[in-house]
């Protein structure tokens, strides 16, 4: 261990920065940024190769692998790194807070904001991106930097070592944890149990029973991939009614944060609603503090309703120190890593070698679609703009 005091002035975690002009920078204009980045040095595909070659960045202790390596052996993380991240605070400072913990020469200079802002800011700044990093709450931000060749490819370890479904298949940025949609509900309030819900998503929206006592958290990204995951396995037509019933028959209550969503349906009150669509890590994280609490999840079958998907990272293509930035990149995947998402967020693990563990069933015990995450596009536009014209907005 390489242990330090527990003094918060050695954790350098910022606050906002001047957004300068990307304020005036929307997703749909994200393309013609993309000269920013300059050409020299871009691959084929559009992916820069930097000065901060971190492909070839060989493991400062052991390579990280499929069964999941402890911290112990990997090699110490000493220097500065600067991280982007798309997650909120709350979500992912226990895994920061304890790296720092482990190593005295550790620091993190983490900016916390939207992905959609995030990805701006990184494709404004191009070239002279003040980021090392960008840890993403899913895939579709980093498939616009991987798009945009803003990141660089990751090292082969750090590539073999995720199966191949939670990451860009040629290794331009990994998963690191998963999370799966859920039907969240109350125990006390819904009359029956998990096996009462329908197992096809679609018929939420015409089962009588969900009138009124319905919610779901549509300016999330993740909620975004849902709708993407719907057009694409049961058709636009398809979607757009579903939206329009969730929104017009079963007048859906609509949340801005998924915390204060599953806190809704574990409080219980008259005017809250008695289910939830979100993911299910929410539900973990009360019942990771109160395994009495009131609130459960339920998952359909093989279809939009359960997709499963992944929070991520990926390396910017010119990095001061290659060799750091890959090593945090395999404590991000290692056993502890892993365990801390898992224990303070509910999520689950993407390396084979480590168990689930929590209140929540493992993933073998769910049925989601099978679906290529690098086709997500950042900002899902095209989902935005049906949830839009639908009427089901916050």
């Amino acid at each position: 261990m390489h242990q330090h005091d527990d003094d918060s002035s050695n954790r350098a975690v910022t606050g906002r920065r001047p957004f300068l002009a990307t304020a005036g920078v929307s997703v749909a204009g994200l393309a013609g940024l993309a000269g920013c980045l300059g050409e020299d040095g871009n691959s084929e595909n559009g992916n820069g190769g930097g000065a901060g070659a971190v492909a070839s960045a060989e493991p400062l202790g052991e390579a990280v692998d499929s069964e999941a390596v402890s911290w112990d052996d990997l090699g110490d993380l000493e220097g500065e790194i600067t991280i982007y991240s798309g997650r909120t605070r709350d979500q992912i400072d226990p895994v920061f807070v304890a790296l720092e913990e482990e190593y005295d020469g550790l620091t993190l200079n983490v900016d916390y904001d939207d992905n959609d802002v995030q990805v701006n800011q990184i494709l404004q700044e191009g070239d002279a991106v003040a980021a090392d990093l960008m840890y993403s709450q899913d895939p579709g931000a980093l498939g616009e930097l991987e798009r945009e060749g803003a990141v660089q490819q990751l090292p082969e370890d750090v590539v073999d070592a995720v199966p191949e479904s939670y990451r860009e298949p040629e290794g331009y940025w990994t998963g690191v944890t998963g999370r799966v949609r859920s039907i969240q509900y109350n125990t006390e309030r819904w009359d029956g149990d998990a096996d009462d819900f329908p197992t096809d998503i679609m018929e939420f929206a015409t089962d009588d029973r969900f009138e009124g006592v319905i919610s779901t958290r549509p300016n999330s990204g993740t909620f975004r991939g849902f709708i993407q995951a719907m057009v694409e396995l049961e058709g636009e037509e398809e979607t757009r009614e579903w939206v329009r019933t969730m929104v017009d028959e079963q007048e859906i209550q609509l949340f801005s944060g998924g915390s204060d969503q599953a806190e809704a349906i574990n409080r219980g009150g008259d005017d809250d609603p008695i289910l939830a669509l979100g993911n299910s890590y929410y539900a973990a994280r009360i019942l990771n503090e109160d395994p009495d609490a009131p609130i459960d999840v339920a998952f359909t079958e093989n279809d939009p309703g359960c997709l499963f998907s992944v929070a991520g990272v990926g390396i910017m293509n010119d990095v001061d120190d290659p060799e750091l930035v890959a090593e945090f990149v395999r404590h991000l995947l290692a056993a502890e890593g892993q365990e801390f998402m898992m224990d303070a967020n509910g999520e689950y693990p993407v390396v084979e070698g480590v168990d689930y563990v929590g209140d929540l069933p493992d993933l073998e015990e769910i049925n989601p679609p099978e679906f290529d995450l690098s086709d997500f596009d950042m900002d899902l536009q095209e989902a935005q703009d049906l949830l839009n014209e639908e009427g089901m907005t916050v």
